[in-house]
């Protein structure tokens, strides 16, 4: 399967939708790299255009943090390009990028107070101090730390602020790209969901290119222009996140972003696999204006607050999970249930399953 894509929609979805230039923010060009015999990354191609936002979406081991580190000149590839803004940086070690990164583990300097964390990179290229500090407040007010909390070192503070002052020093030195390695992965829930704000945010400000790698399909469809799913190094797909989730190309990626029905094309008179979102099927009476529709039996629920999802069974009809509103469909031993004709995507590609 090719993994070259075109990346470079007409419009986008994310957060840095408006305003941005169709230009080459980041772009990767065959991209390979192994660890000994085993290839990590294997021929990825794909264009972010310049203020976008892609999110590179796998499984551990499937590479996407090992291409981010690619793009940011902590590995060498084996073959392949890489270009920032349009300038080849392939042979570039990491300080001549210009790339901000925020990694997982947060890599704050421990001695240093979070102001200082975040004026230090603005230091080293020679700025006056007091401009340096300057900036480093103005971001850190932005990111949501108090005066207070700024003079802390990051033993003393929480892992939600130790995040925001990482994400404000890649931020102050103004890069071409910001790389961001599973920025949310050490956080709870309502942690990640304010980070995410916060990058969200912040990133159109500055209308930074941003790569961002997770395992989370709620994180990549929330927070991304464009998204690229990743299995065992390969870049299976990549395109804005409606695109993606409602016409995957192959199961693995239908599966990747949520929950979805794969059925024997057959049992709808179609070739091949076809996917139906559980979101996407019709519960109720309603169910008896729908291209395909059947009774079936209610083999499991699980009760999630505003929806319940149930496992549903007919003999001689596929299996369905479907997701429904309403406590009184949700309770019943039995229901009706329907399959709309918009709601079936053909599947177009068999591998990986």
């Amino acid at each position: 399967m090719p993994n070259t894509a075109d990346t470079s929609p007409t419009s986008g979805t994310g957060p840095s939708s408006a305003g941005v230039k169709d230009l080459p923010g980041c772009e990767v060009d065959g991209l390979t790299f192994g660890y000994g015999p085993t290839r990590a990354v294997r021929d990825v191609s794909f264009r972010v255009p310049e203020g976008r936002f892609l999110t590179l979406l796998g499984p551990s081991g499937c590479g996407k943090t090992t291409l981010l580190k690619l793009i940011g000149g902590y590995l060498t590839p084996a073959a392949g390009r890489v270009r920032l803004l349009g300038r080849d940086v392939t042979g570039w070690p990491p300080e001549r990028r210009n790339a901000g990164t925020v990694f997982q583990s947060y890599a704050l300097f421990p001695h240093l107070s979070a102001r200082r964390n975040v004026s230090f990179g603005l230091e080293v290229r020679g700025m006056p101090y007091r401009t340096c500090l300057d900036r480093a407040d103005a971001l850190l007010d932005r990111a949501g730390l108090t005066p207070a909390e700024r003079d802390r070192k990051p033993a003393a503070l929480s892992g939600g602020q130790q995040q925001r002052v990482a994400l404000a020093r890649a931020l102050v030195i103004k890069p071409d790209v910001l790389l961001l390695d599973e920025p949310f992965a050490n956080l709870d829930r309502l942690l990640r969901e304010q980070l995410r704000g916060a990058i969200l945010q912040l990133q159109p400000e500055a209308g930074v290119t941003t790569v961002m790698v997770t395992h989370d399909p709620e994180e990549a469809l929330a927070s991304s222009d464009l998204i690229g799913v990743m299995h065992a190094g390969r870049l299976l797909q990549v395109g804005p996140p409606a695109e993606v989730y409602d016409r995957p190309r192959t199961p693995f990626v239908a599966r990747a972003l949520g929950d979805a029905n794969l059925i024997d094309g057959a049992a709808l008179n179609r070739t091949g696999t076809v996917m139906v979102r559980p979101e996407r099927l019709v519960i109720g009476p309603d169910a008896i204006f729908c291209r395909w529709g059947w009774t079936a039996s209610v083999r499991g629920r699980a009760y999630l607050g505003a929806v319940t999802r149930v496992e549903l069974e007919h003999p001689g009809r596929p299996p369905l999970r479907a997701v429904v509103r309403g406590a009184d469909l949700a309770a019943a031993s039995r229901l009706d249930v329907g399959i709309p004709e918009a709601a079936v995507w053909t599947i177009p590609e068999a591998y990986p399953t």
